[in-house]
């Protein structure tokens, strides 16, 4: 079935390697991302489906955005899936370990901090 254990990122990208060298995928990185995006887009799709089923329960918000997310957790995660697989494969192509990548991208984020934009000024806002 799979060639490796499926467990850990390195896992995950090792898998990609193979598969696409197994079904002879595009390895061209605009290709790739262009792919991306078109799954992306198919998350949208999902949640917007997920609003539009939350919209029509009669339960308070927090509790029907549950169901409806229940409803659509399959087609959710499938998407999803398809995403990250699209990102194994960005990241095979352009030689980035995608474990170190994110390991590295999250200590830095550890001492970020997030600041809330200034309100617009002039004469054009509400009031």
């Amino acid at each position: 079935m799979f060639p490796n254990e499926m467990r850990t990122l390195a896992d995950f990208q090792e898998f990609h390697r193979w598969f696409d060298a197994q079904k002879g995928f595009d390895e061209d990185l605009s290709h790739l991302m262009i792919l991306l995006t078109g799954e992306v887009g198919e998350v949208a799709q999902v949640l917007k489906r997920i609003l539009w089923r939350a919209s029509l329960l009669e339960a308070p918000a927090t509790e029907a955005m549950g169901t409806a997310v229940a409803e659509y957790k399959g087609s959710l995660g499938d998407e999803l899936a398809d995403c990250m697989a699209y990102i194994f494969k960005l990241a095979n192509n352009s030689g980035i370990d995608i474990h170190q990548a994110y390991v590295g991208k999250m200590e830095r984020n550890l001492g970020r901090t997030w600041t809330t934009p200034d309100a617009p000024t002039g004469s054009n806002t509400a009031g």
